[in-house]
């Protein structure tokens, strides 16, 4: 059970009990039937307001708040009829009082026990959720293979199988797939790089022709798209135009949280950029002074 609820419910009968302890504590000689009545109507009326707040809340059924509110009616006759009593004493009142303390905060937890809902405030347990294996997902891909077989004009579909097809390192049926999700790519840039990916991982070219395109359409939708300068860079750097490699990736450089993983990352393959163009140059530069 919520311990908030609890709580606030104690606190709650806690102060009906002070409120109505003190007035009979405090109230001196007076007619012993008017002051037993003053005090049942007041928990009558506390009782019925409880009543219809658990029937707003749903915590108590139309059937069970009809017959309790019955039960209170009848009880509220019973207090209307004349007094057969006469004067009791301060002493009395006291007695009451305590009797009250007592009675009240037990009998409202009797109550709403037997026509409450405690299990409504309890917190729903969360479901575990089940662990999803590689099998299960390639279970899965083969399903919406098979379903794009069957209805191959679904582009968004493609791109999905395209990208399953990343997961598991199949290159050359990603190619195959993201050429099908041509309609949702071309204006997609991290889509148009992944495309070109594919195609570089699968051809013995690398990024020579369709890949190296699809990297400036990607960086031209987008030119701080951080898979695509990362790329880009690779693609540079297997040309060996070592200053465009240096470029792109000082431009991803900026895009990334300077303690990062990835900025360690990017640093150093600029560093190694700038070594293997420090040594093409040294290179050329004894190739031509040594004679022919």
């Amino acid at each position: 059970m919520n311990l908030i609820f609890i709580v606030l419910a104690a606190l709650l009968v806690s102060a009906v009990v002070l409120r109505l302890g003190l007035v009979l504590w405090r109230r001196p000689k007076t007619d012993g039937h008017l002051e037993h009545h003053v005090v049942n109507a007041s928990v009558l009326r506390d009782q019925l307001a409880e009543l219809d707040r658990d029937r707003r809340n749903g915590t108590l059924s139309k059937q069970d708040h009809e017959e309790v509110v019955q039960d209170l009616q009848r009880r509220a006759l019973e207090e209307a009829e004349p007094p057969t009593t006469i004067v009791s004493r301060r002493s009395g009142s006291k007695y009451a009082a305590l009797g009250l303390a007592i009675v009240l905060p037990l009998a409202s937890t009797l109550i709403y026990l037997r026509l409450g809902n405690p299990a409504a405030i309890s917190p729903v347990p969360a479901q575990s959720i089940p662990n999803v294996t590689q099998a299960d997902v390639q279970a899965m891909v083969d399903s919406l293979a098979a379903r794009l077989a069957l209805n191959p004009d679904d582009p968004a579909g493609w791109l999905m199988l395209a990208r399953s097809y990343r997961y598991f390192d199949r290159y050359e049926d990603a190619a195959n797939a993201f050429s099908k999700a041509v309609g949702v790519i071309r204006v997609d840039p991290l889509a148009l790089t992944e495309y070109a990916e594919a195609l570089a991982r699968s051809s013995p070219n690398g990024f020579v022709g369709e890949p190296s395109a699809l990297l400036g359409r990607a960086l031209a939708l987008n030119p701080k798209e951080p898979f695509a300068l990362t790329l880009a860079g690779a693609a540079a750097l297997e040309r060996r135009d070592y200053d465009q490699a240096i470029a792109y990736w000082e431009q991803l450089l900026e895009l990334l949280p300077p303690d990062s993983d990835a900025a360690r990352a990017v640093t150093q393959s600029i560093g190694q950029a700038r070594g293997q163009r420090d040594q093409s140059t040294t290179s050329d530069k004894l190739g031509v002074e040594q004679p022919s």
